[in-house]
């Protein structure tokens, strides 16, 4: 997810991003992406992954997101396959988030966490059900698609730095996960290599987006606990993936896309 100079960054305007101003609209799509090591490390020898999604209306309210990421670890003569598997449902004012998140790990459950939360005032009340029911605040946050519409915004402004608080259904809501995300400018001529998928994208604005992930663990030095790198476009499908998560780095592109028509009758209102 990064490498860009500090000074550079320091000297950008920064905007900050507690949750959405205005209710937020998305192209509904199907993306597949198939990943793979960006650089040889000593952990594995070999990593193939997958991710894949849809995003579709939920009725006029919100979307519904079905997120799928599976990936097989190879080292020495062990292979790891881990199976992450996420549905949730967003509403486009910002205010409610529903998730539940199932995690397998060589065909054996690892967990589920689910939930609700809701953004009222200044702050973020979420209300876990497993694995084990409790509840608690945080500041003022954003949810995952909110936070993918507010920096194409942040980026049609102008703006190259955006910090926001944001929650996305991590079971350790308390660590307060926060993000930084530089932006700049795709160059027009750097198209999908498929021509199905640059058909799709034709005309879109995209910007390069570097984003570090900070939390209560994040290194006293500054680190953040995962990064990534991704190309935007303006209607919210990403492509050019790079997940940094420290110990290895994948890297993937768009093998699928796929549009799906909006809500019939519907539309986000400003």
């Amino acid at each position: 997810m990064k490498h860009f100079a500090l000074p550079l960054v320091a000297l950008m305007p920064i905007a900050f991003d507690a949750a959405p101003a205005k209710a937020f609209d998305l192209q509904p799509h199907e993306a597949v992406y198939d990943l793979e090591l960006a650089t040889q490390t000593q952990n594995f020898s070999q990593v193939e992954g997958r991710i894949a999604l849809q995003l579709k209306p939920d009725t006029c309210s919100g979307f519904v997101l079905d997120y799928r990421f599976l990936a097989r670890f190879h080292e020495e003569d062990e292979l790891t396959v881990t199976d992450q598997q996420t549905l949730a449902k967003e509403t486009r004012d910002g205010k409610r988030y529903e998730f539940r998140t199932r995690t397998i790990v060589d065909g054996t459950e690892q967990g589920v966490v689910e939930g609700t939360a809701s953004n009222e005032g200044a702050q973020t009340s979420v209300t876990y059900t497993s694995p084990v029911q409790r509840e608690t605040t945080l500041p003022l946050s954003v949810f995952p698609l909110g936070h993918t519409a507010q920096l194409a915004e942040r980026a049609k402004a102008g703006d190259r730095v955006v910090q926001s608080k944001l929650f996305d259904g991590d079971d350790e809501a308390e660590k307060q996960l926060t993000t930084t995300a530089v932006l700049f400018p795709a160059k027009a001529e750097d198209v999908p290599a498929k021509p199905e998928i640059a058909t799709l994208v034709e005309g879109l604005r995209a910007w390069n987006v570097t984003e570090s992930y900070f939390n209560d663990d994040s290194n006293d030095d500054g680190m953040p606990i995962f990064e990534t790198r991704y190309r935007l476009y303006e209607n919210g499908v990403s492509d050019k993936l790079y997940l940094d998560f420290g110990d290895y780095t994948l890297k993937g592109d768009l093998s699928r896309l796929q549009y799906y028509d909006p809500a019939a009758d519907c539309a986000a209102t400003p």
